[in-house]
């Protein structure tokens, strides 16, 4: 699991294993505060599946990154 702050949000990214096909997938929580307020978007039931943990985690945390740049 990996936290990272991007553009004054909080990506919170996570994997799991599928143990029958022994294949990596991932999701991320993105959290921020706008106007005293918690606001909250999940990036997860992703289809892509990869054969590391460090390549799932690398993927869905550009894929939080190019979320946040399209929704500021």
């Amino acid at each position: 699991m990996a936290n990272l702050y991007y553009n004054e949000r909080l990506i919170i990214a996570y994997t799991s294993l599928n143990q029958s096909t022994k294949l990596w997938s991932a999701g991320a929580e993105i959290t921020w505060k706008r106007d005293g307020e918690r606001h909250s978007h999940t990036l997860g039931g992703l289809a892509d599946r990869f054969k590391t943990p460090e390549e799932a985690e690398r993927f869905v945390i550009n894929l939080a990154k190019t979320w946040i740049d399209a929704n500021p």
